[in-house]
């Protein structure tokens, strides 16, 4: 039988490429051999050896289930690195002010006491938590809460002392069911509510048009700046939003823009945003004259010219794309006339002049859009006497 903690550095490789298995450490794929470990009776320890560097507090993925490394590694001996490692038990949930982050640890009801080299079993309403030490696993503070095995716990202690590793010393407590999710197995579930609000009251942009997203984060009612917002569009095709919330519209359509925090995706917002057609700019006809006194005529024959010039928006249409069409009535716009008539016109000019009857009064000239008669306008010109 092969001792893994004796075998010669030249042995090694070929036992890892006969006996070795993939297995994830820190998330990492690591070629290591696992095998049984007598180090104890009372835990189900497991030996590890591999070529990459380990280190105590590890975290090993091995046959399904988070093993932790509990021995320490004292550097590559033989050309190998080893270490001891125990199965991670049970996944506690700590809450950090909301953020709720599941730890894999192992819970243990009693302490090895150096001077007998014996277990000593801890008072029922005590248990040691290990886990490994991290950047998260490191924002555990003493008071902290917890639910585990149908019961709520209290951090007591903190130890740091074995490098990699976190202890933890936990006392039981009681349930708070006002904020406890016993269910859910989390601590003061309900003291730390994040809410995330879409403030904007417009719905509606126009194509090719943007629109900034004002989103308001509160925890507890409060307004608070130090959460990450990621903003997702249903369909891209309708419009796009960046990771500013700021939204283009690309085509026409309905689309949904959601608003979620990057760590808590379940607090979230959506508004149906719809985007239109920019409208067409509708046009508009202004009558001139460069004669003097455009609106008067001289009755006794005598005559005028007058222009349409039509608008898109404020752009003046000149080329003459948009013809108009003349007619000339009574001061009431709706009656015929003999005080004037039309004697030419064009798309974009015609000539009106007084008949000879010399009958004074007010007339109204009438420029009328070819392309859309809703589209008109009026020029009211006086017909005088020359005295």
């Amino acid at each position: 039988m092969v001792n893994l903690f004796q075998s010669n550095a030249e042995d090694f490789q070929y036992i890892l490429d006969s006996l070795g298995q993939t297995v994830q450490i820190n998330n990492q794929p690591v070629n290591a051999v696992i095998s049984n470990s007598t180090l104890s009776t009372d835990t189900d320890d497991k030996k590890i050896s591999t070529l990459t560097a380990i280190s105590r507090g590890d975290r090993v993925h091995f046959n399904n289930e988070d093993w932790i490394i509990l021995s320490e590694v004292n550097g590559q001996r033989n050309g190998r690195y080893r270490a001891y490692m125990r199965v991670s038990d049970y996944s506690i949930k700590f809450n950090f002010q909301g953020m709720v982050k599941a730890f894999p640890t192992i819970v243990d009801g009693k302490v090895f006491d150096v001077e007998t080299g014996q277990y000593m079993p801890l008072p029922n309403s005590k248990i040691l938590v290990t886990l490994q030490e991290n950047q998260e696993t490191l924002l555990i503070t003493v008071g902290q809460r917890f639910i585990k095995m149908g019961r709520a716990w209290a951090v007591e202690g903190i130890d740091r002392t074995q490098k990699g590793l976190l202890i933890l010393w936990c006392k039981q407590d009681q349930f708070n069911e006002a904020v406890d999710d016993i269910e859910n197995e989390i601590a003061d579930a309900g003291s730390y509510v994040y809410a995330l609000d879409i403030t904007n009251t417009d719905t509606t942009i126009q194509k090719d048009s943007t629109l900034e997203l004002n989103v308001s984060v509160t925890l507890n009612g409060q307004v608070v700046t130090d959460k990450t917002v990621v903003f997702s569009s249903s369909d891209s095709n309708i419009a796009t939003v960046d990771e500013n919330g700021l939204i283009t519209a690309r085509n026409t359509g309905s689309v949904t823009i959601t608003a979620q925090l990057a760590d808590k995706t379940e607090v979230k917002d959506t508004i149906l945003l719809t985007v239109e057609e920019v409208p067409s700019a509708s046009f508009s006809i202004m009558i001139t004259s460069t004669s003097s006194k455009p609106n008067e005529i001289d009755v006794g024959g005598y005559s005028k010219t007058y222009n349409a010039n039509v608008y898109k928006g404020n752009k003046n249409i000149t080329d003459g794309s948009q013809p108009v069409t003349w007619a000339i009535y009574a001061d009431n716009q709706t009656s015929s006339t003999t005080r004037a008539v039309i004697t030419s016109q064009n798309g974009t000019s015609c000539t009106v002049k007084s008949n000879d009857n010399y009958d004074q009064g007010y007339v109204q000239l009438k420029a009328t859009l070819k392309s859309d008669n809703s589209v008109t306008a009026w020029y009211r010109i006086n017909i005088v006497s020359l005295w």
